[in-house]
């Protein structure tokens, strides 16, 4: 129940009719608890576990090999762009702007690809049907366009010319050459259709039917990290294996002809080299286009093409103009600025439209425009960074208000690394009564039920309530307020979690420089970008693990501070170029 020390208001007493066991928003249960609840005071109640400990202090958990020997679907994207690189833009473009193959763009990936529902780590039969009708459909584009794809034309169309382009493809297209079984099986393809009676197979759709063959095979399909002895307990990558795990990361494409060369010459071997190749290949667009539609996806942006707002000034140029402004910002911080700016930054690129809703006048003196009408504007001190963009607190608003558990999880997941639960959808009856019943209580007193020790609720929420509690002067659609919907004054003081210490900080400006100024958002950071490079779908609090903290202590010892340094040390790492020996050796 909520007493008067807990923060409980007079005149509120119906409050301590709540049944005791209920979890308001998210509760009971935990499955998948994240980490010790803890602290006292507002924000983190009174959890079961007092002891603070700051993130990164501890003695680091586990190595820095955090992957087996395995293989590793490529994703949809992965296919159009190997296609892209093989084959050129024409054939790649009919197949992501295919409605029935449902490719989305660089932005619109889940984090990490594999974990989205129409993906899967594995390739299921409906998995295996779109990849089908896809190498079909570019093996029709190879029949149809003979001539230009293979240049065997006019008295050079023959078995010798299409067969030399057939083992040259295939092997491209499994990023390293053919083995002798392997080439065998490519020229029985090949032979195999032109031994066809009534009429025989041309050699066009000998061509066509051998690309077909060798874009269904595994080894374009998956690629492999089993290194050059697969039954040895631990071992390196082969120089393709780890040519293909950088460009995947890097560009979600297959390696260019340079870091092909570079695999064949045995010049991947020492980290100098390795480190050679990614800033190289880190100055490319394709590894920026990459990388910031991954971070679009990292932080939920394109959640915000399909939220709903019941706020009549949330009209669709808001939200549109909230989406380019996060699209622009990550483009400049991401490639431009320090990695902590991200959250510290106190200018962000907005227009007219988003002027009165960050409270700032328009036309803002010395701001050039683009083309957009965005211009990178000086915020309110009471902003700085994702914290406060429109787009990073919307994609979590519910419909008639902002979401401090909503909100809470975001920050958890994304700057914090902490898993979150699910859902308790066998007490959803419970919350909807209890929200009823809550329905005068004030987000400090909600937060103090959610924590009380006498509940189940206290498990989780004292590990993300106190984000959201920060982050509670921004209302539904991020206009700053010093006063709630029912006009009371606003307590944006939280009590952070133990893996922040326990600290206490007041609004999203201190939060965000908590999380800077420790190794917190960094190590997050780097956690989940690790596991973006390594395609892991799932993934725990892993901030103090060895893996990280090796990148992290190097990304310090870097000194440049930036998000392409820190993408660097965990291209370089030995987490990216050595695995376990996994659980079938």
């Amino acid at each position: 129940m909520i007493d008067e020390t807990r923060g409980a208001v007079p005149g509120r007493r119906r409050l301590t009719a709540v049944v005791a066991t209920t979890c308001i928003l998210l509760g009971a249960g935990c499955n998948g608890r994240i980490g010790p609840a803890g602290g006292s005071g507002s924000g983190g109640g009174g959890g079961n576990e007092t002891t603070c400990t700051p993130a990164l202090t501890a003695a680091c958990t586990g190595t820095e090999i955090q992957a087996s020997k395995r293989v590793v679907r490529l994703t949809f994207n992965q296919f159009v762009n190997s296609i892209r690189s093989l084959l050129g833009t024409t054939i790649a473009d009919q197949l992501a702007n295919n409605a029935n193959y449902s490719i989305v763009d660089s932005t619109h990936r889940s984090f990490p690809p594999l974990s989205s529902p129409r993906e899967g780590v594995n390739i299921t039969d409906n998995v295996w049907d779109t990849a089908d009708r896809m190498a079909q459909d570019v093996a029709k584009y190879v029949f149809d366009n003979f001539g230009a794809v293979t240049s065997c034309t006019g008295a050079n169309v023959t078995d010798t010319c299409a067969q030399n382009w057939v083992r040259g493809f295939a092997a491209k297209a499994y990023r390293r050459p053919l083995d002798a079984a392997e080439t065998t099986e490519i020229n029985k393809v090949y032979a195999d259709v032109k031994a066809l009676t009534g009429p025989p197979g041309t050699i066009q759709e000998a061509t066509q039917y051998s690309v077909y063959a060798a874009l269904s095979s595994p080894f374009f399909l998956y690629r492999t990290e089993l290194g050059a002895e697969a039954a040895a307990a631990m071992g390196k990558l082969t120089p393709y294996e780890l040519a293909s795990q950088l460009s995947y990361f890097l560009t979600d494409g297959p390696p260019d002809a340079t870091l092909t060369a570079a695999a064949a010459a045995n010049t991947l071997s020492t980290e100098a080299e390795v480190r050679a190749h990614v800033d190289r290949i880190l100055a490319t667009d394709a590894a920026k286009t990459n990388l910031h539609g991954a971070m679009m996806g990292y932080f939920a942006i394109p959640t915000l093409e399909t939220i709903v707002v019941q706020d009549p000034v949330f009209t669709n140029a808001v939200r549109s103009s909230m989406y380019h402004e996060s699209d622009l910002f990550l483009r400049n911080t991401l490639w431009g600025g320090k990695l902590a700016e991200l959250l510290t930054a106190t200018r962000s690129p907005i227009n007219e439209t988003l002027a009165p809703i960050y409270g700032v006048s328009w036309p803002p003196a010395g701001v050039t425009l683009d083309a957009d009408g965005f211009g990178l504007t000086q915020l309110p001190a009471t902003r700085a960074g994702m914290l406060t963009q429109g787009g990073f607190l919307v994609a979590r608003a519910r419909p008639q208000a902002g979401s401090v558990v909503g909100r809470g999880l975001l920050v958890n997941a994304a700057l914090v690394c902490n898993v979150n639960p699910p859902f308790p959808d066998a007490l959803a009856s419970e919350i909807e009564a209890s929200n009823v019943l809550l329905a005068d209580a004030t987000e400090q007193e909600r937060a103090a039920y959610r924590a009380d020790r006498s509940r189940a609720c206290a498990s989780c929420h004292p590990n993300f309530d106190a984000y959201g509690l920060a982050l509670e002067n921004f209302d539904t659609i991020a206009r700053y307020r010093e006063v709630d919907d029912k006009g009371r004054p606003i307590d944006a003081r939280a009590t952070l979690p133990p893996k922040l210490g326990c600290e206490t900080v007041t609004g999203a400006l201190e939060l965000a420089a908590k999380l800077t100024t420790t190794d917190a958002f960094a190590a997050c950071m780097a956690t989940n970008t690790m596991r973006y490079a390594l395609a892991q779908t799932t993934g725990g609090d892993g901030t103090n693990t060895c893996a990280t903290r090796a990148v992290i202590d190097r990304f310090n010892a870097a000194g440049e501070g930036t998000f392409t340094s820190l993408v660097r040390e965990i291209a370089v790492s030995q987490t990216l170029a050595v695995r376990n020996a996994g659980g079938a050796q």
